[in-house]
């Protein structure tokens, strides 16, 4: 009789050890089956980053480049500290107009192919910081500020993008370009333009920044 109480014991247990290892093989299984789907999501967002981001058009500075319905001939830079401006029926008298970095002049001749609209641009820094151009009252330049100037299929715009950006920021400094007053969409161009500041290029201009430059008209 206690054989077989025994035996029976020892079945009850046997069947134990073999129930417990079951279990943990079904919860092993859940787990790598919740990260084959978060390994799914993530790729499933990283192809949607890719589709949403725009198709960058890489050149180089002085020189024409074309983006998608415009060209842009690059011209050169300069640097200054501050400008002086003339005053209007707003603020009367000339003025100072500094920045706590630098004042970043890019000049640029600007035209549409295909249809009315806008050309917009921003400076990006080789460590990916981006600086967009300042608004058309900053430095109020009427014929010269090319911040949101409304382009015409066949007339050439000529004028300048300015940009405040640290004077530690000027070397490997990227001008990039693109069509409307909105950032790129997916597919559309980004043109990136290279200015050619290398570390000499740097010094140099921050060195030869005026500080006052004269912009009265």
């Amino acid at each position: 009789m206690s054989t077989t109480g025994e035996s029976a014991t020892g079945a009850q247990a046997a069947h134990g050890r073999w129930r417990l290892p079951r279990w943990r093989w079904r919860d092993a299984l859940w787990i790598a089956l919740a990260l084959v789907a978060v390994v799914a999501l993530r790729k499933g967002e990283s192809s949607y980053e890719e589709r949403d981001a725009p198709l960058v058009q890489a050149a180089k500075a002085p020189g024409r480049v074309v983006g998608r319905n415009f060209a842009v001939e690059v011209g050169r830079v300069k640097a200054a500290h501050a400008y002086l401006l003339k005053g209007d029926y707003a603020r009367p008298g000339d003025y100072v107009l500094r920045t706590p970095g630098l004042w970043l002049s890019v000049l640029a001749k600007v035209e549409t192919s295909e249809r009315p609209g806008y050309v917009s641009a921003q400076i990006r820094t080789r460590d990916g910081l981006v600086y967009v151009a300042s608004s058309d009252n900053r430095p109020k330049l009427k014929g010269i500020n090319l911040r949101d100037r409304a382009l015409a299929p066949g007339l050439v715009e000529e004028g300048a993008w300015f940009f405040e950006i640290p004077a530690d920021k000027l070397e490997g400094a990227h001008l990039q370009l693109y069509w409307g007053l909105g950032l790129p969409g997916g597919g559309d161009s980004l043109v990136d333009v290279d200015l050619g500041i290398d570390k000499a290029g740097a010094r140099k201009l921050a060195a030869e920044a005026k500080p006052v430059l004269d912009l009265r008209m």
